[in-house]
């Protein structure tokens, strides 16, 4: 028998069901300088952690066609539940995204990743599949990163 909440389903609509969510305050805390004025919600001014996981919603659980360099307020939303471990209904997000992809030309499938981390995970069988090779436009390149305030350092 499980017992707690049962995991919400977030979308536009219904982002209030979490009272304490204030977007200014959580991105004014997620900053290197919490004291800067925010104008827009970029990803460069926020330290390490909270770009990478700005990084993974964007790009991967929630990703758009464009624009990765500033943050919705749906971004932040879903940030605040990671951060804070609140249980969201992530498999109806990412379903409504691949229905979204189905009909709008900006929308893409970024999953093949999360899904074979899953699979590997709970030691699926993989055998017989067929692979396809990932093409370079839907993978995060150097420019995307760097405008993400990424910086290599050292190394090749």
């Amino acid at each position: 028998m499980k017992y707690g909440l049962p995991s919400l389903r977030i979308n536009k609509g219904n982002m209030g069901v979490i009272e304490e969510f204030n977007k200014i305050q959580f991105y004014k805390n997620c900053l290197k300088n919490p004291q800067a004025k925010v104008r827009k919600f970029s990803v460069g001014g926020l330290k390490l952690n909270e770009r990478l996981i700005a990084l993974i919603v964007t790009w991967m659980l929630k990703p758009r066609g464009n624009n990765h360099f500033v943050l919705v307020e749906e971004d932040l939303f879903y940030m605040y539940c990671i951060m804070n471990k609140v249980k969201i209904n992530w498999i109806h997000i990412i379903k409504e995204h691949m229905q979204k992809s189905m009909r709008l030309s900006d929308y893409h499938y970024p999953y093949a990743v999360l899904i074979s981390k899953f699979l590997n995970y709970f030691e699926v069988d993989l055998e017989e599949e067929q692979t396809k090779v990932v093409k370079s436009s839907l993978e995060v390149n150097n420019g995307s990163l760097s405008k993400m305030s990424f910086t290599k350092i050292g190394g090749k």
